[in-house]
Order: C-alpha cells, then sequence, then structure tokens
C-alpha cells in the first residue's frame, strides 16, 4: 500500500499507532524525520530491535517507537519490516533534553 522506508525495510503501521498519528496529525514521512533526524529518548530499556526516537520541533517533541519484524503474507511471502507501534506529540521540558545537553534551556 505505501512504500515509505527507513533503514531499507517497509514501515508498517498498527492499528493503535495509526490511531495516535491520525489523532496528532503524524504522517510516515514526519515518522522517517523523526527516525533518522532525531535523538535517542528512551526513558527505560527497550527490547533488542526496538528503535525510540524524538525530534524537538519549537516547543514540541515527536515521539516515534518502530520494531523490527518479520512478517509472512497469505501468499507465503515473508519480509522483515519496521512496524510503528507509537507515535506522539507533548510539550518539551528540561525532562525531555538529549542525553548530554545539561546547558540547553
Amino acid at each position: 500500500m505505501f512504500d515509505v522506508r527507513y533503514k531499507g525495510l517497509r514501515i508498517e503501521v498498527t492499528l493503535a499507532a495509526g490511531r495516535e498519528s491520525v489523532s496528532e496529525n503524524i504522517d510516515l514521512n514526519d515518522v522517517v524525520e523523526i527516525l533518522e533526524d532525531g535523538y535517542d529518548c528512551g526513558t527505560g530499556k527497550r527490547k533488542e530491535g526496538i528503535v525510540e526516537q524524538c525530534l524537538r520541533k519549537g516547543n514540541k517533541v515527536l515521539k516515534a517507537v518502530v520494531a523490527q519484524t518479520s512478517v509472512r503474507y497469505p501468499d507465503g511471502f515473508q519480509e522483515d519490516v519496521w512496524r510503528l507501534i507509537h507515535v506522539g506529540k507533548f510539550t518539551y521540558s528540561k525532562k525531555h533534553k538529549r542525553k548530554g545537553d545539561e546547558n540547553e534551556a
């Protein structure tokens, strides 16, 4: 359906992430920008193969979480994809700074 890619793999959207992206007005091109240009903003430890990135735009922070997974289709075709599992937008605060940016206001 869509052929938006990150690190060579197609991005698939879960139902929950699709609803979040519609309510936050964030499309797949924004998600790729967050993943490529953003910084690691994981507040906790994630499983291997899960990427959590944030990108600051003005006083807002955009966040995307994707998991690398393998998908098998009914015709037997199998491929690796990034599955978008969460996308969000929130107001910037000091606790959302990049790791190592102590001097940023």
